[in-house]
C-alpha cells in the first residue's frame, strides 16, 4: 500500500482537487436561487461523497482485470439502454433515465466508459504495426454503432454524437490506412444528409439557432444568446461570486448542467474562466502522458479513450457555452450537474492513477 501511494500522480491530483473547490462553489452558486440552494447541490454533494472512495478503490485496482471485464459491461450496457428505451423515466422530452426505487441513473453515460474498454481490449488483441483496413475495422465500428443508434432513440443526441467520437478517435489512435481513412470520410460525407432526415424537429431546430439564433431569439435561439450574455457580463473579472443574474435570476437555462461555465464566466470573469481551462489542460496533458508512458498497449489505449473523452466533453461543452458550436446538450466534466456522469468519470479518473501507478515504457506502440 505503501508503495502504491507513493506513486500517486500528484500531477494529476492538485489540479483535480482545485477543479473540485471551484466545482463546489460555481455549482452552489448555480443552483442558488431567489428562494435559496436547490435540492440539486446537496445531491451532488452526495455524489461527490460517493466519488472519492470510487475513484481510490479504481486507482488502486489493478486496470488490466477490466480487460477481461470489457465484454461483459459492453452487453450489461446495452441491456440497460434497451431497458430505457423501452420502460425508462421520461424528462426534457426524453427517455433517458432508469428508474430502481429512489435512485435513478442514466445508462447512456456507461455507454461512454463500455466503448472505451471494449476497443481498447479489440485493439490490444488484433494490433496491426501497419494500420487497420476496413475490413479489419468492421468488429469495433459495429461496437460503436450499436449504443449509437440505441442512445438516439431515447433521443440523446448528445451522448450519441460522444459515444460516436471516442471510438473514432480511438480508432484513429490505433493507426488506420491512408485509404481506409478517407473512405470512411467519404462514407460520413454521404451519410450526413441521411442523418439530418432522421433527427429529430427540435434537434434540426437547435442546429439552425447555431447559424443563426437571432432569427428565434425568444425560441430556439434563446440558450445561445442569454449563454453569450451571461459570458460578456464576466469581461475581465467578472461580477462577483454569488453576484451573477442570467442564473440567479433565471435568465439562463439549465445553467447547473450544459451550460455550467457560463455561471462560472459571468461571475469569474475571463481571469476566473482561463485558470478553470488551465485546470483542466493540466490534466488533459498528464493524462495523455499517462498513456505515453503505460505499461502494456491496452494501459494505452485505455488512458488515451479516458483522456480523450474528457477532452473532447470539455471542448464541446465550451464550445457550445460560446456559441462556436451547436447546443447538443453535453455537459462539462465534473462541474455539470449529474450524478452518473460523475461517478463514471471519477472511475475514469481513478483507472488513470492505476495506469499511472503500475507504469513502464512500453516501446510496441
Amino acid at each position: 500500500m505503501n508503495r502504491k501511494t507513493s506513486l500517486l500522480d500528484y500531477n494529476l491530483l492538485v489540479p483535480f482537487g482545485l477543479l473540485m473547490i471551484v466545482s463546489v462553489m460555481n455549482l452552489y452558486s448555480a443552483t442558488k436561487g431567489i428562494h435559496g440552494v436547490s435540492d440539486a447541490f446537496y445531491r451532488q454533494l452526495i455524489w461527490f461523497g460517493l466519488g472519492i472512495p470510487v475513484m481510490f478503490f479504481f486507482a488502486y485496482v489493478d486496470y488490466r482485470m477490466l480487460k477481461k471485464l470489457s465484454f461483459a459491461f459492453y452487453v450489461l450496457t446495452l441491456v440497460l439502454v434497451v431497458l430505457t428505451v423501452i420502460r425508462g423515466r421520461s424528462a426534457y422530452g426524453a427517455q433517458r433515465w432508469f428508474s430502481l426505487g429512489i435512485f435513478s441513473f442514466q445508462p447512456s453515460e456507461l455507454a461512454k466508459f463500455s466503448i472505451l474498454l471494449i476497443l481498447a481490449n479489440y485493439f490490444d488483441d488484433h494490433w496491426l504495426e501497419h494500420g487497420f483496413g476496413l475490413r479489419q475495422l468492421l468488429v469495433p465500428l459495429t461496437y460503436i454503432l450499436i449504443p449509437f443508434v440505441l442512445i438516439l432513440k431515447q433521443p440523446d443526441l448528445g451522448t450519441a454524437i460522444i459515444v460516436a467520437l471516442i471510438g473514432i478517435s480511438i480508432i484513429l489512435f490505433s493507426k488506420i490506412k491512408i485509404r481506409t481513412f478517407f473512405l470512411l470520410l467519404t462514407a460520413l460525407i454521404v451519410i450526413m444528409p441521411v442523418g439530418w432526415h432522421f433527427m429529430k424537429g427540435y434537434q434540426k431546430t437547435r442546429l439552425l439557432a447555431f447559424v443563426d439564433p437571432y432569427k428565434d431569439p425568444l425560441g430556439s435561439g434563446y440558450h445561445l444568446l442569454q449563454s453569450r450574455i451571461a459570458i460578456g457580463s464576466g469581461r475581465l473579472t467578472g461580477v462577483g461570486y454569488l453576484k451573477g443574474t442570467q442564473s440567479h435570476l433565471n435568465f439562463l437555462p439549465e445553467s447547473h448542467t450544459d451550460f455550467i461555465f457560463s455561471v462560472l464566466a459571468e461571475e469569474w470573469g475571463f481571469i476566473g474562466s482561463m485558470v478553470v481551462i488551465a485546470l483542466f489542460t493540466f490534466i488533459f496533458i498528464e493524462g495523455f502522458t499517462i498513456a505515453r508512458y503505460a505499461k502494456d498497449r491496452f494501459g494505452v489505449i485505455l488512458a488515451f479513450g479516458i483522456t480523450a473523452s474528457l477532452t473532447l466533453q470539455f471542448f464541446i461543452n465550451i464550445g457550445m457555452s460560446t456559441g462556436i458550436l451547436p447546443v447538443v446538450g453535453i455537459t462539462l466534466p465534473f462541474m455539470s450537474y449529474g450524478g452518473t456522469s460523475l461517478l463514471l468519470f471519477m472511475a475514469e479518473f481513478g483507472i488513470l492513477l492505476s495506469i499511472h501507478a503500475r507504469r513502464s515504457r512500453f516501446e510496441e506502440v
